[in-house]
């Protein structure tokens, strides 16, 4: 018996493997998508806390800067 090589069929394969590493690959970076969006959000909120300190530093070295003055 001999083994007849289907062209359509080995392309069907091929993309079948190709669709399913593109919808793997699509969730994986997603997923990673997710962790970075979380991990912006926390330096945000650094940045934020950053500021705050640098005014409240301002504030009190500006208290101190005319106190010494007066």
């Amino acid at each position: 018996m001999k083994t007849q090589i289907n062209l359509s069929q080995i392309l069907q394969g091929g993309l079948a493997a190709l669709v399913a590493w593109l919808f793997k690959t699509v969730n994986e970076l997603q997923q990673m998508a997710v962790v970075y969006q979380v991990q912006i959000d926390k330096l945000e909120q650094v940045v934020v806390d950053l500021a705050l300190r640098e005014k409240e530093l301002n504030s009190a070295i500006t208290e101190i800067l005319i106190k010494l003055g007066g």
